[in-house]
């Protein structure tokens, strides 16, 4: 069985050689073999960057290499090269990856500044902090289907406690006590995108009598919908302590676990359960996540 981290060298070849292209997402994962909602959690557990991230650097080191050691080249002719559609975008990237403008680099290039930006591309699949199967404690169980309410966040981070107070005033206002009604946070993208953006659900879970129910309700919602946790195989640990902490055995789980255990993921977003939501000094986190 392929390891996942040699299917993300397959990725990393890939975007070497076609930094001109789009590199979508959906690329990206299709080359890797794995869903795409999980493609950027494994990205960062393995290169400690998003896959946006690491495009974006090099790109810029790439037009950089390009301005330095042509004078007459156009700015437009090496965004182009190098992947981007227009001036103004490659401008403010490369300024923020390189630390100067492509005019200023193209005529002063700072070339010790530059080969400090290439440092992470040297360090890339090292420096992880390796945590062991008893540091983490994994199991497998079985899920039945959870049937959910649930309400999206794709914004940027600052903005998620009135995601969290909307579903809160919800649950509220429809007697949805979380000493009933479970609490899942489902995550598309646990990083920021390019845009400073996180993409996530919060949902509660619901008896088939509260769905029949709220349908009336959810049906004229313009932010709340019916969704579902799907029957199947979990991958599952408890979490006491930081999202510091929390990251590490994720990085764990997708970059160590996966592997050692011969599993592979399923088609579903990995979720966590949050416990005891009402005794923030007992607070817990249930992380799931699909295998088959």
């Amino acid at each position: 069985m392929e390891l996942l981290s040699e299917k993300f060298e397959r990725v990393l070849a890939y975007i070497d050689t076609h930094l001109n292209t789009s590199l979508s997402l959906d690329t990206l994962a299709d080359i890797a073999q794995v869903p795409q909602c999980h493609f950027d959690n494994i990205f960062m557990s393995l290169f400690h960057s998003t896959s946006s991230q690491y495009i974006q650097l090099l790109r810029n080191l790439e037009a950089a290499h390009q301005l330095g050691f042509d004078k007459n080249i156009s700015i437009m002719q090496v965004a182009q090269s190098v992947g981007y559609v227009d001036e103004a975008t490659f401008t403010t990237e490369f300024t923020a990856s390189i630390g100067q403008s492509p005019s200023d680099f193209q005529l002063h290039p700072d070339w010790g500044n530059f080969f400090v930006k290439q440092q992470p591309l040297k360090t890339l699949s090292e420096g992880h902090e390796t945590l062991s199967a008893d540091d983490v404690n994994v199991e497998v169980i079985r899920l039945e289907t959870i049937p959910c309410i649930a309400i999206k966040h794709q914004a940027s981070e600052q903005y998620l406690p009135q995601t969290i107070q909307s579903m809160r005033a919800f649950r509220q206002a429809h007697k949805l006590s979380p000493q009933f009604s479970r609490t899942f946070n489902l995550i598309h993208q646990f990083q920021q995108n390019a845009s400073g953006q996180i993409n996530m659900d919060i949902a509660v879970s619901v008896t088939a009598e509260q769905k029949a129910q709220l349908t009336a309700v959810i049906n004229d919602s313009e932010h709340f919908y019916f969704s579902e946790i799907p029957q199947g195989q979990y991958a599952t640990f408890l979490h006491t302590g930081t999202d510091e902490e929390l990251k590490k055995k994720l990085n764990y789980l997708f970059a160590s676990w996966l592997s050692l255990q011969h599993k592979t993921l399923a088609n579903y977003p990995l979720f966590f359960e949050r416990l005891n939501i009402l005794q923030q000094d007992n607070a817990q986190t249930r992380v799931f996540l699909g295998v088959v």
